[in-house]
């Protein structure tokens, strides 16, 4: 059992049902979790999927394949080469028993998978991209350089988990050592729910965080302690946690 973990207070936001599994490695090493959603992932109405099957169908999230597949369900649209964005996102397609190509190993997001030379649809291929509605696009671009034929298929939104922060007074009287947030949106969801108490007490722990852009994000909000996470998989998160909550010792 991990020292820095045992007895340590975590708070995790992600949306609902997505962070048990981050929750039970926790406990199992003695920490204390605290699991407050700041985002709730709603499916899309499901869209007519391409009609001419693509050479790519390109996973943007977990959120993606637990919400893109069954819209693509009987199509044979993912058939062919799949690519992940990342390792979390590879790991619930083969969950799916689907076949994935390609995904970055480490890290994640549109410039890791790039960055992947087994990714390379060649100009006058197709690629359809499986995503969430709104978000960065930040694959779209490059693609298109490419003189790749894009198809996009949006099939969830994030929303507001709540209007509250719900903080037991039994937490909020303790000191909070580290909270974990996944992304942009999931740390303006908690900045807009939490009480001043509850954002005084969440700003005083150590954060961990899934990217550079989060941590940015996080720095100008004004937390001081962050840790970028080596990817947004359970078991880079809970490496990351163990090595913020070692620096807070160390200090």
């Amino acid at each position: 059992m991990s020292r820095g973990l045992v007895d340590a207070r975590i708070l995790l936001t992600r949306p609902a049902g997505q962070a048990a599994a981050l929750g039970r490695m926790l406990a199992s090493r003695g920490a204390l979790v605290l699991q407050r959603p700041t985002l709730a992932i709603e499916p899309l109405p499901v869209q007519a999927p391409p009609t001419r099957k693509p050479d790519w169908v390109v996973f943007i999230s977990p959120n993606a394949v637990r919400y893109g597949l069954p819209a693509l369900a009987g199509s044979g649209l993912v058939a062919g080469a799949v690519a992940a964005v990342g390792p979390g996102t590879a790991s619930a397609l083969n969950q799916a028993g689907v076949t994935v190509t390609v995904a970055p190993t480490r890290g994640g997001g549109a410039e890791a998978l790039l960055a992947e030379p087994a990714f390379d649809p060649a100009p006058g291929q197709r690629v359809l991209i499986i995503r969430g509605e709104g978000g960065r696009r930040r694959l779209q671009a490059p693609l298109q350089a490419r003189g790749v034929i894009l198809e996009e298929l949006a099939v969830y939104r994030r929303m507001p988990a709540a209007c509250r922060l719900d903080v037991p007074d039994d937490w909020l009287a303790v000191q909070l050592d580290a909270a974990v947030v996944t992304s942009v949106a999931g740390l303006q969801g908690l900045l807009a729910m939490a009480t001043p108490a509850a954002l005084e007490w969440v700003m005083d722990a150590a954060l961990v965080v899934v990217s550079e852009r989060v941590a940015a994000a996080a720095r100008q909000a004004g937390w001081v302690a962050v840790t970028v996470a080596d990817g947004a998989d359970d078991t880079a998160l809970l490496a990351a946690l163990e090595q913020a909550l070692e620096r807070q010792k160390d200090d």
